[in-house]
């Protein structure tokens, strides 16, 4: 018993001297705490254990379920920013944007388009007071209505209330679309928002707002800029899945099936080649349908047929026949490929200059944040492929027709530089992209391409003179086709020509490479053309407006007719066409009045 209770205490003393084991990374059971200081440590190994299981689960794409009311253990790896920014104010912050874009309406005072007035305010002028040039693509059928009746509705209005002044009815069409501008930040904000949360949201909003193409567009009334707007309104309301949603709560987000349906509807009405966009990310949604019958038919089926059968009926009225103009839109621009017609590009051109060029100096961030946001956001990274691939297909391409990416684009700049403001480079990068982009915010939308606008408020005052109803003066504009406003911008039933460009739809196909429209034959020899247009004692126009690049070509007409210069307008720094000149100029012919009335 004594030789058995002697080893007994060997053992123990060695025991004791042995090394603690080393901790390994697999979990082990715990002996019970023997101290308080046990406990706090065997506490703290927990916790550690807790957060290398979540990190490996996030590493294999499984959905880690937090077990408290603690922060998301995968946070611990830094892959979603912390929330410790509390949301801005809602409603405080629509009116701030809705006041922004009002001061960018105003400092847009350039031409960048003609269907900014042609395809919708001289329409709704035409609605509304019963005269206003339709361009052939409304002879013919291929544009609805639902764009345009918006300004109409503002038109009306002004007219009902007496106040249809030509200034009112220039600047309001332009704060009313500024105004939508602005609901579309709110909804980037909150599309941002929900997949990457506050600290994203806020640099997203801030590179949309600093954005110098955004800045130009936002206040036109092009259908470019609605359609851009009501996709970000609709993204918004997508159910996007719970892997893409860091920023809310998954169970959380207020999707609408219905409202996104309605507002991606509204918008390929508008402009038909929101489908591009559409159609995948609702073929997307039904595929992730537990019923994919009853989502048709409760859902897709009923408003697609709603908006379609509005839509049908406005044209209905407006045209006063049944006119289908989307299909009427796709047959001509993929089938007769008219759209070819206004210039080609080549295939490259959205990748290598259309892209780039519109999203500016922000394609550092957008790259990085690409990289940045991970797998979990390919589909948007997709969805802008697609439709820049879909666009490349055809052959005529405007910077314009990119604007629904945009706001896609600035999410991503948004988490490159929520990124960079961990390391303190965020500030310098947004310096960096506000003094790139301010001066061009500016020169646009002051300076370049104004004159076409500014000669339009000379013919204003034109039309309305005292003596106007006696004298009706006469304007043949001898520009490209489509160079300056119209009646929207004059709002007096005055003598006004232009030189037009209409395709050859009759007998396009066989005739395509010999066909000139009217604005052709004249560039190809101006002075030939007036004189058999006017010949002597024909009736002249009181007034011409043109470039000062044509002035050499036509100067003696003009003097052997009696012309003078009556005004000129800045236009550009550098024209982008050789038709297109420095200057806008206005010369003039004295008036002969008949005796009777002198």
């Amino acid at each position: 018993m004594q030789t058995q209770s002697t080893n007994d205490v060997m053992a123990h003393n060695l025991r004791s001297r042995q090394v603690p084991a080393q901790p390994s990374d697999e979990p082990e059971a715990d002996p019970p705490p023997t101290s308080v200081h046990d406990s706090a440590h065997r506490l703290q190994s927990l916790r550690k254990r807790v957060t290398f299981r979540s990190v490996n689960q996030d590493e294999n794409n499984t959905d880690s379920t937090p077990m408290t009311d603690s922060p998301k253990p995968v946070l611990a790896k830094e892959k979603v920013p912390p929330e410790d920014l509390k949301p801005w104010p809602r409603s405080r912050m629509l009116i701030v944007l809705i006041l922004f874009r009002w001061v960018n309406a105003v400092l847009t005072q350039t031409f960048f388009a003609p269907d900014e007035y042609w395809q919708s305010l001289e329409v709704a002028h035409n609605i509304v007071f019963g005269y206003g040039y339709l361009t052939w693509e409304w002879r013919t059928g291929l544009r609805g209505f639902t764009h345009p009746i918006i300004f109409a509705v503002l038109y009306k209005t002004l007219q009902v209330l007496n106040i249809d002044h030509p200034m009112l009815l220039v600047l309001l069409p332009k704060i009313l679309q500024a105004t939508f501008s602005a609901i579309g930040d709110y909804h980037l904000y909150k599309f941002s928002h929900c997949l990457w949360g506050e600290s994203v949201a806020r640099w997203t909003l801030f590179c949309h707002l600093s954005s110098w193409f955004v800045f130009y567009t936002a206040a036109r009334t092009l259908t470019n800029t609605m359609e851009m707007i009501l996709t970000v309104c609709a993204m918004y309301y997508y159910p996007w899945p719970s892997s893409m949603i860091k920023g809310v709560d998954p169970s959380q987000h207020r999707y609408s099936t219905g409202l996104y349906l309605l507002l991606a509807a509204l918008a390929c009405i508008m402009r038909p080649t929101a489908a591009i966009i559409w159609i995948p990310l609702c073929a997307w949604h039904l595929v992730r349908c537990r019923n994919l019958i009853l989502a048709l038919l409760v859902d897709f089926i009923p408003i697609g047929s709603a908006a379609l059968s509005c839509s049908l009926l406005m044209d209905r009225i407006c045209y006063g026949r049944w006119v289908f103009v989307h299909f009427n839109f796709l047959r001509v621009n993929t089938v007769y490929n008219i759209s070819s017609f206004y210039g080609t590009q080549p295939w490259h051109w959205y990748l290598t200059q259309g892209l780039p060029v519109i999203i500016g100096t922000h394609v550092f961030p957008f790259i990085l944040g690409i990289r940045l946001a991970g797998r979990a956001y390919r589909p948007l990274v997709l969805l802008m492929v697609w439709t820049q691939f879909v666009y490349s297909l055809l052959q005529h391409k405007e910077y314009r027709f990119l604007l629904p990416l945009v706001p896609i684009a600035m999410s991503f700049c948004g988490v490159s530089l929520c990124k960079l403001s961990k390391s303190g480079r965020a500030t310098s990068m947004a310096m960096f992209i506000l003094a790139s982009n301010l001066p061009i915010c500016l020169y646009t939308g002051l300076i370049h391409q104004r004159g076409t606008l500014d000669v339009m408020g000379y013919i204003q005052t034109i039309g309305h003179a005292p003596d106007v109803h006696i004298r009706v003066p006469s304007v043949l504009f001898l520009m490209p086709c489509h160079s300056t406003p119209f009646f929207s911008h004059v709002h007096a039933n005055i003598s006004m020509r232009f030189l037009e460009c209409p395709p050859n739809l009759g007998r396009y196909r066989t005739e395509e490479a010999t066909y000139q429209d009217e604005a052709d034959v004249f560039f190809e020899n101006p002075s030939d053309w007036l004189k058999t247009e006017f010949r002597p004692g024909s009736n002249l126009p009181r007034y011409l407006v043109f470039y000062d690049v044509l002035l050499p070509k036509i100067k003696r007409f003009l003097t052997s007719r009696g012309y003078s210069k009556t005004a000129s307008f800045f236009h550009t720094h550098v024209p982008l066409e050789s038709r297109i000149g420095r200057h806008v100029l206005v010369y003039s012919r004295p008036l002969k009045i008949p005796l009777a009335q002198a």
